[in-house]
């Protein structure tokens, strides 16, 4: 389907405007030139009685060619418009060629007349009906610019080439038409090349030139640069003022205006005049472009020693690497940070800045930046010390049609900031005065050793344990609230050295003490409470304190089901403490003991 153009379009884009009017131009005189074969009008086959006659092989050709020029000359042209403009310029070259051999050879093949009948009712030329040699050669440099015309690169740069040809071929006959020249024409006034097939041979060649997409001369007249506007003022100015002036002073010599020696120095005055005018004018436009350029130069350079200082004297790390991560550019705070010298790190694989298990990370990193176009995240790269450093990055693909792609990147320091985060965290899950998990800390370690436990591979039982400390109102009381803290403080490193690594022990609060074992239930059950009672009679022997320590404590095993069933299992083993401390209470009141010097009692479920 054909795209709807806005009309405005025709005059936004020039070439496509131009490319246009030179095939309607071309399209229109050579279809009046036919139409005066076909009704016998002189005047519209030669224009003037003493000017050379087009003939019909002639119309046909720039006629075939301008309907080709109208539809064909595009940026991507189809395989119609291929075909078409092969099929135009290979007949314009046959018959070009064949009626330049007629002359070479002296013969006649009978193709002058092949159109209309009518060309042969013309007396006076000695080939009636046959184009001049001026023509059929244009004819022969046409066909090629044509049929090349929507070619690849090298046919699309023959086609400029012979498009010039057609140009120049199309400009000499129109000077020996003004400076009555017949050797420009042709071989006489007879057969030589029409006054209007020169002149839409001219339009030919610059509509050819200006549809070819590859053409470097129209490219350089049309770009915003300086040479095109020199192209684009002096161009016209070195075709059409030899020629004015020259045409004036053959004119002025034959209507005897002025004698010939007058029109030379003349037109030579004129010509100096005109051509120093344009050179002034054109320096003073280099000279404006040229101080435009440097006042450009320097703001630019203003702006990159700005960059410069804002990257040097910057405290991120600010670097650019290609799309395989190696370092291109670097700035001095990240030299400093790194303790790397820049030769030492230009050209290097950042990814070799990493620990090996990191590796495939930065791999993945890579695989992001180039699809995406962005990323951000965290990379831990090691100074030359082998100190590990964190950074916060913020990296995009940049697109650069002189260097191509690359990667600019930013970041932070935040070592400091994560080391502090990390204690904050650490805090708000240690208890201050044990040192061991509180509340929080016990309940966020217990539901991931939850979900490892729920996985059968790793799977290794759960023991829970609740202790509450026996008596500690009693030394707060006669001892004090400091000596009530040491209490605590010893029963919770009595319990963090009974237990293994891996299991987790917390204050649940105040006076009591939550222990996770991980294994046997059983086995566990048995050997922590050993533990736990051969510790506190060992402090309760050697501390020194007024005092003596003990607790109540509950003992359940984990069924690993949900988190809730988990809020249960801690349920249970709080009442089963509760009840051992009742018992206890109740046993040591009969024996008149008081709970203070009690030992450890022990609950199973």
């Amino acid at each position: 389907m054909t795209p709807i153009m806005h009309p405005s379009s025709f005059f936004i884009d020039p070439r496509r405007s131009i490319r246009i009017a030179a095939s309607l131009f071309v399209f229109f005189v050579s279809a009046i030139v036919l139409f005066g074969w076909t009704v016998g009008s002189s005047v519209l086959t030669r224009l003037h009685p003493d000017l050379p006659v087009m003939v019909p092989n002639t119309a046909a050709c720039l006629l075939m060619m301008a309907v080709v020029l109208a539809f064909c000359g595009l940026e991507r042209p189809t395989l119609r418009c291929r075909i078409a403009t092969a099929i135009a310029g290979g007949l314009t070259f046959l018959i070009g060629s064949l009626t330049f051999a007629e002359y070479l050879f002296d013969a006649g093949l009978g193709i002058d007349g092949i159109l209309l009948r009518s060309a042969q009712s013309v007396v006076y030329e000695t080939n009636p009906g046959r184009m001049a040699p001026h023509t059929a050669l244009a004819m022969m440099t046409a066909g090629p610019a044509i049929a090349f015309l929507c070619r690849k690169k090298r046919l699309g740069q023959l086609s400029e080439i012979f498009a010039i040809l057609t140009l120049a071929i199309a400009f000499s006959a129109l000077l020996g038409h003004i400076f009555g020249a017949q050797a420009f024409q042709g071989l006489s006034k007879a057969n030589g090349m029409a006054l209007h097939t020169a002149v839409s041979l001219a339009v030919l060649s610059a509509g050819l030139l200006v549809a070819n997409p590859r053409s470097l001369i129209i490219g350089l007249f049309f770009s915003k640069t300086l040479g095109g506007a020199a192209a684009r003022r002096l161009l016209p100015v070195a075709v059409l003022v030899p020629t004015v002036i020259g045409f004036l002073e053959i004119r002025g010599n034959e209507w005897e205006w002025f004698n010939v020696g007058f029109g030379t120095a003349g037109g030579t005055l004129i010509s100096t005049v005109l051509l120093v005018s344009f050179i002034i004018y054109f320096a003073r436009m280099v000279h404006r472009a040229d101080i435009s350029r440097r006042s450009a130069e320097r703001a630019m350079a203003e702006k990159e020693e700005l960059y410069r200082t804002l990257v040097d004297h910057g405290m991120g790390l600010i670097c650019t690497h290609d799309i395989d991560g190696r370092v291109i550019s670097v700035n001095p705070a990240a030299l400093r940070t790194l303790g790397f010298r820049q030769e030492e790190i230009v050209g290097r694989s950042i990814g070799k800045m990493l620990e090996p298990e990191l590796r495939p990370h930065f791999d993945a990193y890579l695989r992001e930046i180039n699809n995406a176009g962005i990323a951000e995240g965290y990379i831990r790269l090691r100074t030359r010390e082998g100190r590990p450093i964190t950074f916060r990055y913020h990296n995009i693909l940049i697109t650069d049609g002189r260097t191509g792609k690359y990667v600019l990147g930013h970041a932070q320091d935040v070592t400091e900031l994560l080391e502090a985060q990390a204690k904050l965290r650490t805090l708000s899950l240690t208890d201050d005065l044990t040192k061991l998990y509180n509340r929080r800390g016990f309940l966020e370690h217990a539901n991931q050793q939850l979900r490892l436990e729920s996985h059968s591979g790793t799977a290794r039982g759960l023991t829970l344990m609740f202790a509450d400390m026996d008596g500690l109102k009693a030394i707060n009381d006669i001892y004090g609230h400091e000596a009530g803290s040491e209490a605590i403080a010893a029963l919770a490193g009595i319990f963090k050295a009974a237990v293994r690594g891996a299991d987790i022990v917390a204050r649940w609060g105040g006076d009591e003490f939550v222990v996770l074992a991980i294994g046997s239930p059983e086995e566990n059950s048995e050997k922590l409470v050993t533990r736990i009672e051969d510790a506190i009679e060992e402090y309760n022997r050697t501390s020194g304190k007024p005092y003596e320590i003990a607790c109540s404590i509950g003992i359940s095993a984990v069924e690993v089901t949900s988190p809730e069933a988990f809020e249960a299992f801690l349920h249970e083993a709080d009442l089963r403490m509760y009840e051992e401390k009742k018992r206890k209470k109740g046993v040591l009141a009969l024996a008149g003991i008081t709970p203070e010097g009690s030992a450890i009692h022990l609950s199973h479920r």
